[in-house]
């Protein structure tokens, strides 16, 4: 969901004076150029061309541009037709989501790849330092995560839960069979949701305030270590990466009760 990927960035905790970067890299067409009214010719399109390029220097922030409250995004062509040769290219080349030559950081990265079903954007999940699943809490949705494609096995992922849910991260963390650490809650705040979206402003104050915001910052602290006093080092000094859903499968049972993995 690129709303919670723009609440992350956010709330990032900066390295010095790098802020965070997020790459729209959704293989079906990415948002945020209309949402924003940028250029998609300066974002994904552009790292992609330049991505097997030799010596680039600081191409990943060359190609991110302002979004709402001074986030840097790099977004996605909006036609599956562009954004889906795009990502490839960026997952045979990923090193670019370092920023360039040089071995220099570009700071955290945060990869929105939607729906990821196609080979190139789970070669970039599994590229990841850290995996997160993002869903709304209904039962509907949390069974996409239940019937995780199989490639997913052996892999640690961490699972957000957006907006409303009446089940407990305990009772979800049985049924998907994971830790319950791996299980978080984000609550849905509509004035900051339109904020993140283009459609409103907000105050500082109301933006503090917000339970979305203080949740994306409790959030982006544990992605990036610093909550347990650890830097995390990945792909790109810290890598979070931000999935929309799985395949369909059967439904979640009952709260409590186990699903199909």
């Amino acid at each position: 969901m690129s709303t919670l990927a723009l609440a992350l960035a956010a709330a990032w905790p900066c390295v010095g004076e790098v802020r965070p970067v997020v790459v729209e890299a959704d293989a079906s067409g990415g948002d945020l150029a209309v949402r924003f009214g940028l250029s998609d010719m300066a974002g994904l399109l552009a790292l992609a061309a330049g991505a097997r390029q030799v010596g680039v220097d600081a191409a990943l922030a060359g190609c991110a541009q302002e979004a709402a409250g001074g986030v840097r995004v790099v977004v996605g062509p909006t036609g599956a037709d562009q954004a889906a040769p795009c990502v490839a290219e960026i997952a045979a080349c990923p090193s670019v989501l370092r920023g360039g030559g040089g071995g220099g950081s570009a700071g955290a990265v945060l990869l929105d790849l939607g729906h990821m079903g196609g080979a190139a954007s789970q070669e970039l999940a599994r590229a990841a330092d850290r995996l997160v699943l993002v869903a709304r809490g209904g039962r509907d949705a949390l069974a996409h995560v239940a019937a995780r494609p199989q490639w997913l096995e052996g892999i640690r992922w961490e699972l957000v839960v957006v907006g409303e849910c009446r089940y407990a991260g305990a009772e979800i963390a049985k049924a998907l069979r994971v830790d319950a650490g791996q299980i978080h809650t984000v609550p849905w705040d509509t004035a900051a949701g339109a904020a993140l979206g283009g459609d409103r402003r907000v105050g500082e104050r109301r933006w503090r305030r917000s339970p979305l915001a203080h949740s994306a910052s409790q959030l982006a602290r544990h992605l990036s270590g610093v909550d347990d006093g650890r830097q995390r080092a990945g792909l790109a000094g810290e890598l979070a990466q931000l999935v929309t859903r799985a395949v369909p499968h059967p439904a979640l049972g009952p709260a409590g009760e186990g699903g199909s993995r």
